[in-house]
């Protein structure tokens, strides 16, 4: 939850996208996305799956990922608190 309220803040800053938009976020659209990105990049940092400053945008990317940890699809790694959060393939094979 921290990570998420940070990650707020942080775009809070870089305004985000609050408007009605007729762009519709799938969970299991982004969850597809965020698989086909670790399968390129086999670790990447959690801030850099939101690269849309949408509300909307953040909002199912952070329930994509609480899906597929969830589901072993990923796993989330942090050495230290407060240190930045990292994701990799998890040990479920439907995500390989």
């Amino acid at each position: 939850i921290n990570a998420f309220n940070e990650l707020m803040n942080q775009k809070k800053e870089e305004n985000i996208v609050t408007k009605t938009t007729t762009k519709e976020y799938s969970v299991t659209e982004r969850s597809k996305e965020i698989k086909e990105i670790l399968k390129f990049k086999k670790k990447i940092e959690f801030n850099e799956l939101f690269e849309i400053n949408s509300k909307d945008y953040i909002i199912v990317t952070f329930l994509a990922l609480l899906e597929m940890v969830k589901l072993d699809e990923v796993t989330l790694i942090q050495e230290n608190n407060f240190a930045k959060i990292y994701i990799t393939g998890g040990n479920n094979e439907s995500c390989n």
